[in-house]
């Protein structure tokens, strides 16, 4: 089966505009849309992805990733299966301990725990069950059916959980062929744990990456999501892991990063990030340097790809991406 192409994005701009992006991803043949869920910084991840079902036919449709913390299991539960209802079956629930939406309210993230335990909840809800958490009793009283439940991973003991219950997994390690590759071996030891076939939480690497004909520019578009999905991997991913010198390099980026600018291309901290960094951590410049670099992680055995679109011409970094690579990777 060759892999997959997904978009991500960050609703920054109003849920119409990105309703429209995707529907325009869906044109290029994109198969899945992730909308990024952080209230303090971004519209309505769910009101977004409602949008884009009235708009689109075929792409699946994402929360990329929503939480436990700041959304009730229930009001998740809920949310998933409308935007279900109106996609006709489209929907993919990705959540995670939370990140930019917990630290912009000064809360602290889920713990693995919890999370396994709002997932068995959120099942049950999705299957039109009864589900108990907290010593409580709740259900949802319409007409529901199950949507498939991926995890936002990258560090090992989240890998391994992914593997044990997740549908997927959307794991977060940069570009380097050696962490993938890790990242890859952490899920299946947890499918192995939990006696689960090889594959049953389908890998899907969510990776910085701006392409473009005129290389400078796409490597400065894509430094501020570098940095947000630089500091991910330096908090999760082992030390000993990372190639020599860019775990240094990531945590004096780290010192200056504001999490109200997450992911943003104009982010100031984005002038912290080295070319190491840049090319640790995405697949970054022109057509043909990006080609190999995905060939690379294909073999290493990624199945899918999440691309997040942070660029200031969104349209134009998904056509270059659908017409100048996607044609030689299926």
């Amino acid at each position: 089966m060759p892999a997959a192409f997904h978009i991500g994005l960050l609703p920054g701009r109003p849920a119409a505009e990105v309703a429209e992006l995707i529907a325009h991803a869906e044109e290029l043949g994109f198969e899945g849309a992730w909308v990024a869920d952080s209230q303090s910084i971004f519209r309505d991840a769910y009101i977004s992805l409602a949008l884009a079902a009235e708009r689109t036919s075929r792409i699946a449709l994402a929360t990329g990733v929503t939480n436990p913390v700041t959304r009730h299991t229930a009001v998740i539960a809920s949310a998933i299966a409308t935007v279900d209802e109106l996609s006709q079956g489209r929907a993919i629930l990705g959540i995670g301990v939370g990140e930019s939406a917990v630290h912009t309210l000064g809360l602290p993230p889920a713990r693995l725990d919890r999370l396994a335990e709002v997932t068995t909840a959120l099942r049950a809800l999705l299957a039109g069950e009864e589900a108990k958490l907290d010593g409580r009793v709740f259900r949802l009283a319409w007409p529901v059916r199950p949507v498939p439940i991926w995890f936002a991973s990258s560090g090992p003991r989240s890998l391994q959980l992914a593997g044990q219950i997740a549908d997927g997994v959307l794991f977060q390690v940069g570009a380097v062929r050696e962490l993938v590759r890790w990242a890859l071996t952490e899920i299946a030891t947890g499918e192995k744990t939990a006696s689960r076939p090889a594959g049953s939480a389908r890998p899907f690497i969510r990776l910085a990456c701006s392409i473009a004909r005129d290389r400078e520019w796409a490597r400065n578009q894509v430094r501020g999501y570098v940095a947000g999905a630089a500091g991910t991997a330096v908090k999760h991913v082992p030390r000993e892991h990372m190639p020599e010198g860019l775990w240094e390099e990531i945590q004096h980026m780290r010192e200056r990063y504001d999490y109200y600018a997450h992911m943003s291309a104009a982010a100031p901290h984005g002038e912290l990030v080295t070319d190491t960094i840049v090319d640790a951590i995405s697949i970054s410049g022109t057509p043909d340097e990006a080609i190999p670099r995905f060939r690379e992680l294909i073999k290493a055995g990624v199945r899918g790809f999440c691309l997040p679109i942070t660029t200031e011409d969104p349209k134009e970094s998904m056509r270059v991406l659908a017409e100048d690579v996607l044609p030689h990777l299926r």
